[in-house]
């Protein structure tokens, strides 16, 4: 799935690596070393921190609760009432809450995803509990770790559902980056590559769907992702990048100060603090 917890801007500039502007550069830092350490982040967290849309199933297990993977916003829930493989009856929303309650996932800085379905005890509904049984219950909705967005301060139209090209109404630089995954109405695209004001993309990822968006006040919306999962992908990044120019040797030396540091491979343990509040033990 293309998605990068880092732009190219960070990367290439001087804060970073000091890049120059070559695609080959482009090509092996961000659309490959980048998107493999985020998603080894996301598999050392045990979770991802995009939202993609989709549908998942769960086995209830005759409680007043479901638990689920980190979950933003929910669809649909349909639940297979007498085992035939069809999910035929569905819960209205009054029937449950999400919780915790107070997670608000498309909070910036201290939003949490929603972790479990809970039997609303106040509803009118015939819904009283999870069912037990294998595959009962399909949950259409948006996962992830949050929703967070911030906006490019641009416009943009995609002239129908196939072109890769996205015009915007101002210059990219600054706002829209490569490796950037935008929003545009209800699709989301993955930037890899921008000239002025035209923006190429991928269509309609994370489980989004790709429709023509011709109007003028489609405002385009940068995903955004927490910071420490930020700085993480980052670092291990630029540690991995940096390890060429040493030849892929086991240690490096510090002649100026007579050390020796041992590659010991792995995360790298500053990596692992950033991540450490954010990562869900597997049961």
């Amino acid at each position: 799935m293309p998605n990068t917890y880092v732009d190219w801007a960070t990367f290439q500039g001087s804060g970073g690596l000091n890049l120059g502007t070559g695609t080959a550069y482009l090509k092996r830092l961000v659309m490959g070393l980048a998107e493999n350490i985020s998603r080894e982040v996301d598999r050392y967290c045990n979770r991802h921190f995009y939202p993609v849309i989709e549908s998942r199933n769960f086995d209830g297990d005759g409680s007043t609760s479901l638990v689920i993977p980190d979950l933003i916003a929910v669809g649909t829930l349909l639940e297979d009432t007498n085992y035939d493989g069809t999910f035929e009856t569905g819960w209205a929303t009054t029937d449950y809450y999400k919780f915790p309650q107070a997670a608000n996932p498309t909070a910036r800085d201290y939003g949490q995803p929603y972790t479990q379905l809970v039997v609303n005890a106040k509803s009118d509904g015939d819904q009283d509990v999870f069912v037990r049984g294998q595959q009962t219950y399909a949950c259409t909705g948006t996962w992830g770790y949050w929703k967070v967005t911030k906006n490019s301060g641009a416009t943009g139209t995609l002239a129908d559902g196939t072109t890769t090209t996205l015009v915007i109404s101002a210059a990219a630089t600054g706002s829209v980056e490569i490796g950037h995954t935008v929003l545009i109405d209800n699709e989301m695209v993955y930037v890899t590559n921008t000239s002025g004001t035209t923006v190429t993309v991928e269509r309609g990822i994370n489980g989004s769907t790709a429709v023509a968006h011709t109007g003028t006040g489609n405002i385009v919306y940068v995903l955004q992702y927490p910071g420490p999962v930020q700085e993480a992908v980052f670092i291990q990044a630029c540690r991995l990048w940096r390890r060429k120019d040493a030849a892929f040797a086991n240690t490096v030396g510090m002649p100026e100060t007579g050390q020796m540091m041992t590659w010991t491979g792995g995360l790298d343990p500053d990596v692992k603090m950033l991540l450490s509040s954010y990562r869900r033990w597997a049961v």
